[in-house]
């Protein structure tokens, strides 16, 4: 028993430590995870809406401060909080604008006491009208500054519903989880499907290594709002893939950094700028 109890802790360190994490596990009563982190991204890259690659010779940054927080309302509940504290968007030929992004409020239910099996529910809520222009460093041959909108909140609220289930080997150390997602939009937005696999593994009782992989896909043939900008997310499909340490300076202090990217081998990247992005933060637990 006291070994399912510290493996079960181990699966709550590790699914915990990806701010978009999912799992079939809850948390106990009143136990709560509690994760800052920086993030950032550069390319310019972008896959159109065709998904053709089309170099646009000036590089999207974006960067964030990120809250995200867990909480047990009881052994089956799990109240979650995901804000977006501040971000950032620019490209290299415009200034930077800033605010905050969309904040999701979820609970997820643990629906068997025997297996790891949950439904989570979450609310996107919008913090903007989806506007937010960014100026031009310099002036176009005419002598005026362009601007562009590059929105930090898409201006619409969001319902995404998670199935997910795990699964944790004898040896207490490794685990894997499964999930699929829908993200019901509103504002005419085409609705989204999402679908992962989770692989995570404890080295030397110290440093946890999980690897990722997750799949975008849009549920209509045509989109449906023509935004004017990627960030709306109308059309985006992708393949994500990445890997997530988290080192543990004490029982209940750790230190977590991850990278993830894109590629097209399950999913074609359309929509989207393809690159690298990073985080670094740190998780309390208790």
């Amino acid at each position: 028993m006291e070994k399912i109890k510290i493996f079960l802790g181990i699966c709550f360190c590790l699914l915990t430590v990806g701010l978009q994490a999912q799992s079939g596990w809850t948390r106990e009563a009143k136990g709560f995870y509690l994760q800052a982190s920086a993030s950032y991204f550069s390319s310019n890259n972008y896959y159109t809406t065709e998904g053709r690659l089309a170099d646009q010779g000036s590089d999207f940054r974006t960067s964030g401060l990120l809250l995200y927080g867990e909480y047990g309302i009881s052994d089956r509940f799990t109240a979650i909080l995901d804000l977006p504290i501040v971000r950032l968007n620019s490209f290299s030929t415009t200034e930077t604008v800033a605010g905050v992004g969309n904040i999701q409020l979820g609970v997820k239910y643990k629906l068997l006491k025997s297996f790891p099996l949950s439904l989570q529910v979450a609310l996107d809520i919008p913090t903007n009208d989806g506007t937010n222009f960014a100026r031009s460093n310099e002036p176009n041959a005419f002598g005026q500054f362009d601007e562009i909108n590059l929105p930090v909140s898409d201006g619409e609220f969001n319902i995404w519903t998670t199935l997910a289930a795990s699964h944790g080997f004898k040896n207490g150390k490794t685990y894997a989880s499964a999930f699929s997602s829908v993200n019901f939009r509103t504002e005419g937005f085409s609705n989204q499907f999402q679908a992962g696999v989770e692989l995570g593994h404890l080295f030397f009782n110290k440093l946890y290594l999980i690897g990722k992989l997750k799949i975008q896909e849009r549920l209509s043939s045509e989109n449906n709002v023509q935004s004017g900008s990627f960030l709306f997310g109308e059309g985006t499909t992708f393949t994500n893939y990445g890997i997530t340490s988290m080192y543990k300076i004490t029982d209940h202090f750790n230190l977590v950094a991850q990278y993830s990217d894109y590629a097209g081998f399950l999913v074609d990247r359309k929509n989207v700028y393809d690159g690298g992005a990073i985080s670094l933060g740190v998780s309390f637990e208790y």
